[in-house]
């Protein structure tokens, strides 16, 4: 419980993870927010509008789009130390290197969730001002809500896990969090979009299939009608988190601490 409390303590101290936090928000509201107005602007690019469900659930699955800063805090809870030269006198305080890891992990997995949370409703709730705006728009379905939520919390557990693993693994912070970046933002969705059979079983496309979208937009080449069952799509994202958690807790009993 000391440890946990140590962690937490690193947690909301610490300035920069207020940034991100604040940062997540605007993200999610800004992307549910103006997404209506793109829609409506973009009819024929898109090949839907806001009078078709479709379209106004893919407005409030933006609500999400804050997950890239649950990875960010995670990786400068174990980076972090690193960084600072605080990563030995944690591991002298507490030597059980496994405890120590096990507190982290847990600690970002609630930091994610926090995070991710919070961002997604504050989207949600930019998404349904920006609606407003649209009086003649379809309504969304009955589950969006409720499968954006869920898709949030575990989301955000699995990848404020991954952050560590990673931070763990790399120990460099600016390193770790270009490289998360770059993933998450390019190589990532460029995989989905060139081999969506595989890509449905990467981040970006497990989160998706976790909210249950029914969207078929052949102008971007983007169908969700393959992806993964919420469920399995669920499971499988999970199963990153335990992966990675294994990972981070292995290669810390192995590697020297300077």
């Amino acid at each position: 419980m000391s440890l946990l409390k140590s962690e937490w303590r690193k947690l909301i101290y610490v300035r920069a993870h207020w940034g991100l936090l604040i940062a997540a928000v605007l993200l999610s509201a800004l992307g549910t927010g103006v997404t209506p107005l793109i829609l409506e602007n973009s009819r024929e690019t898109f090949g839907f509008g806001l009078d078709q469900q479709q379209a106004v659930d893919s407005v409030y699955a933006n609500a999400i789009s804050g997950y890239i800063f649950a990875i960010i805090i995670g990786i400068m809870l174990m980076a972090g130390e690193f960084r600072h030269g605080t990563a030995v006198a944690t591991f002298l305080t507490a030597p059980k290197r496994g405890t120590v890891l096990a507190n982290k992990l847990g600690m970002a997995a609630i930091a994610g969730i926090l995070v991710m949370v919070i961002s997604t409703g504050a989207g949600i709730i930019a998404g349904l001002v920006g609606m407003s705006f649209y009086p003649d728009a379809a309504e969304p379905s009955s589950e969006i809500f409720l499968n954006t939520m869920v898709a949030a919390v575990v989301s955000g557990a699995v990848l404020g896990i991954i952050g560590v693993a990673l931070g763990t693994l790399i120990r460099n912070q600016m390193l770790a969090i270009v490289g998360a970046l770059i993933y998450l933002f390019v190589i990532d969705p460029i995989l989905l979009l060139l081999w969506p059979d595989a890509g449905k079983f990467l981040p970006s496309g497990l989160i998706t299939g976790m909210m249950a979208l029914d969207i078929n937009s052949p102008e971007l080449g983007f169908d969700t009608s393959n992806y993964l069952p919420a469920l399995s799509a669920t499971l499988v994202l999970l199963g990153y988190g335990v992966v990675f958690a294994a990972t981070a807790i292995a290669t810390s009993l192995r590697r020297d601490v300077e």
